[in-house]
């Protein structure tokens, strides 16, 4: 035996010194959870008492006395309301890389895709409720949306690879290419123009420059194929991207076309989990700046070891729809049910 090898203990086992150092991924699952639920707890009753002070008629008054009287009067509420929600930021990247994740490890695809969008419609009258205070709500999607869109954009991409690999050549992967550029020009353009009001024009080609930012970093990045077939899968992996953004915004889902997109480039640089959640993290600093607290999430990845750690996966999916009901029923019993938030 090697000087590298690994050894035994006298009952056959790996000894507890040569096991892999780090945190598991269920102890990252927790660390997710209870910044969703500080972050909810700000976002579902903070934000009901922020609106009952009457924060909502201060800051569209345009009137800089009184929003500063207000500020000083309701300092203490205010400033920690944004503090729980900059802490909130850390869930979101984890879950994104815990999908990833689950994506290559998983044994069914398929039982996973289910079970993540059986759960986004459990999820969603508990989230209208805390949200809206409704029942029923079409205005506004929960997160689970999010990451469904999110995982059933992966498989495309796998199916994808393999229908490349095996497939008959096909003028398809030409007109991929042409779809790509096209669909990814008119979201960046639509999104563009949301974000900073610029013109159509200045929007069209801000997004183009981003475009081709893009399109480089995806030419790099498709392994050994060269010239036409690294356009090809590109264009179709940008294809299938830019329509699954689109449907994530349509139904305006919790993070929407971003959070796909945030997915995606953690799935990009997934055999580097650090540099995975720093792409994701960029993604959604351009999303919002107050989304800036997101990047202390690579404290707990660079820390990860790959393991999975407890069996708790039922308890994880749970966790969403239940703590947002049990939080609603909180806001009612304070009086601030009926509370508009939104």
């Amino acid at each position: 035996m090697d000087s590298d090898s690994v050894q035994l203990n006298v009952q056959g086992e790996i000894p507890r010194e040569a096991e892999k150092k780090g945190i598991s991924g269920s102890t990252i699952k927790i660390i997710a959870v209870a910044a969703m639920l500080i972050d909810h707890i700000g976002a579902v009753i903070m934000a009901r008492q922020l609106m009952a002070e009457g924060l909502g008629s201060i800051f569209t008054s345009n009137d800089a006395a009184k929003v500063m009287a207000w500020l000083m009067d309701h300092a203490l509420l205010y400033y920690g309301y944004i503090g729980i929600r900059a802490i909130g930021r850390l869930g979101f990247p984890i879950f994104c890389f815990l999908l990833v994740e689950g994506f290559q490890k998983t044994k069914n695809v398929r039982k996973y895709v289910l079970r993540m969008g059986l759960f986004a419609l459990i999820s969603e009258i508990p989230f209208n409720l805390a949200v809206t205070g409704k029942v029923m709500e079409f205005g506004y999607q929960n997160v689970y949306f999010t990451l469904f869109l999110g995982l059933f954009t992966l498989c495309a991409y796998e199916f994808l690879a393999r229908y490349r690999q095996t497939g008959p050549e096909s003028r398809w992967w030409t007109l991929s290419v042409v779809l790509g550029t096209l669909f990814t020009a008119m979201y960046g353009t639509t999104y563009v123009k949301k974000l900073t009001g610029m013109s159509s024009t200045e929007s069209l080609l801000a997004s183009l420059g981003v475009f081709c930012v893009i399109a480089a970093v995806c030419l790099m990045l498709y392994g050994r194929k060269r010239g036409r077939k690294r356009l090809q899968v590109a264009g179709a992996d940008m294809t299938v991207l830019v329509l699954a953004m689109y449907l994530a915004d349509f139904l305006n889902t919790d993070y929407a076309g971003m959070g796909v997109l945030t997915i995606t480039a953690m799935y990009i640089f997934r055999k580097r989990k650090v540099l995975s959640v720093t792409a994701g993290c960029v993604v959604l600093s351009i999303m919002s700046i107050s989304e800036i607290p997101a990047f202390l999430t690579l404290i707990p990845i660079a820390l990860y070891n790959g393991k999975r750690g407890l069996k708790m996966k039922y308890f994880f999916y749970a966790f969403y729809p239940v703590h947002l009901f049990l939080l609603y029923l909180a806001a009612v019993l304070l009086g601030l049910g009926d509370v508009a938030i939104f």
